[in-house]
């Protein structure tokens, strides 16, 4: 028999989260498994490369005719399973996949419109894979009023750890960490008025951000009197992001609302402990409470600062935190334990019997396939400026911020 060919299709390799994650997963199953397994970025500069796992990197460097494009490789390069992950250009060509290539839509955010990516095409794909339980419980209904068939189920991410630091007592001022976007909808503007509470009840704290400096954010740390414990260290390469989080004893996670975390889990793994905010979340997910991490009510930035003091004094615990972060992240989320679960339902879905895929036209529509429209609708048509204001302002009420994105 031979080997199974499969293919996860990503936008690009660098941009965002989708593309190393898949990259991980990707690289895990040419490791675990005999099967011939690439990685098809479809916008990066065209190339092509095997690397040591055995994994084949394509890039196709599409930027017109997209899905046609994408089609003509998959017809020239037949494969039995095919993984797409935020890939909107190609969407128009979904209906129209070769007859004998399997297709699972990988879910990566809550927002609908990225569900809505497998609603519409519930007809003619054989599965959906959700990073998340809680995407996974928003997809059940409205999948199944299309009349789904396939698979629906939940892999958590996973990453390719560094070998751990070790990490000797720090009996100085908590360090704590930002890691990643500087955006409103992570809550970084709860920061200001937490440093600011933990210097009123008399907790030494540093803060280190890694991310994009953000002026109006400086402004408000200088506002609040805290700019002075606030070291920024900007974009940082990956490899020096889990540096920072062994030098630190805490990740702060105020995000309102986070699809699953892979900043959580990596800086878990070099025994950063995470306090994040206790909503249905990626966060509530991988955070145990008290065990490894500590969540607290959303917006309860008092409650927060309680905490923090509690394991200022109590650097015994802390270090017990930080233990079972280390062994929690490194075995619940690494790269091969994601890997070898994706492989057991690419076997799931090549066993089963697909119902009658409402689909695939014959091949004289390539040349005529639409590109997937991208036209600006809605909030999108606002000014940039406008739209950061108004997106500062929904951010810094933790509430409004959730219950929007909880509508989006």
């Amino acid at each position: 028999m031979k080997p199974l060919r499969v293919t996860s299709i990503i936008p690009s390799r660098t941009a965002g989260g989708i593309g190393p994650v898949c990259f991980f997963g990707a690289d895990a199953l040419a490791r675990l498994t005999d099967w011939e397994v690439t990685l098809l970025s479809l916008h990066d500069p065209p190339t092509e490369e095997t690397s040591g796992s055995g994994l084949r990197l394509v890039s196709l460097g599409l930027e017109r005719e997209i899905p046609s494009r994408f089609l003509h490789w998959l017809r020239a390069n037949p494969q039995d399973l095919v993984i797409s992950s935020g890939v909107s250009h190609i969407e128009p060509a979904f209906p129209y996949l070769p007859e004998a290539t399997r297709h699972l839509v990988q879910i990566h955010d809550c927002l609908r419109r990225y569900h809505q990516v497998a609603i519409n095409n519930a007809t003619n794909i054989d599965g959906v894979v959700c990073v998340a339980h809680h995407i996974e419980s928003l997809l059940k209904q409205p999948l199944a009023s299309t009349g789904f068939t396939g698979l629906l189920r939940t892999i958590h991410n996973g990453a390719r750890f560094p070998p751990l630091e070790s990490r000797n007592r720090h009996d100085g001022p908590l360090r704590l960490l930002f890691l990643g976007r500087t955006d409103a909808f992570k809550g970084v503007f709860d920061l200001p008025p937490l440093l600011k509470e933990l210097r009123r009840i008399g907790v030494p704290a540093t803060l280190s951000i890694v991310g994009p400096i953000d002026a109006y954010l400086m402004a408000q740390f200088a506002k609040a009197g805290v700019a002075d414990q606030v070291d920024w260290k900007g974009v940082l390469p990956h490899e020096e992001c889990f540096q920072q989080a062994a030098a630190c004893e805490l990740l702060l996670m105020p995000s309102r609302k986070e699809p699953f975390g892979m900043v959580t889990i990596e800086a878990m793994s070099m025994g950063c402990v995470p306090m994040g905010y206790d909503v249905v979340s990626g966060t509530t997910e991988i955070v145990r409470q008290g065990r490894t991490g500590i969540l607290v009510p959303l917006g309860n930035l008092r409650e927060w600062a309680r905490q923090i003091r509690i394991l200022d004094q109590d650097r015994a615990r802390l270090e017990e935190l930080s233990r079972n972060a280390i062994d929690d992240s490194r075995r619940r989320f690494d790269a091969d334990r994601m890997g070898g679960e994706l492989g057991i339902l690419i076997e799931e879905v090549m066993r089963r019997e697909r119902a009658t895929l409402e689909r695939r036209a014959p091949e004289t529509f390539l040349e005529a396939l639409p590109e997937s429209p991208s036209k600006a609708r809605g909030y999108q048509v606002v000014p940039p400026g406008i739209r950061a204001s108004i997106r500062r302002e929904i951010g810094k009420r933790p509430w409004l911020c959730n219950w929007i994105l909880n509508r989006l």
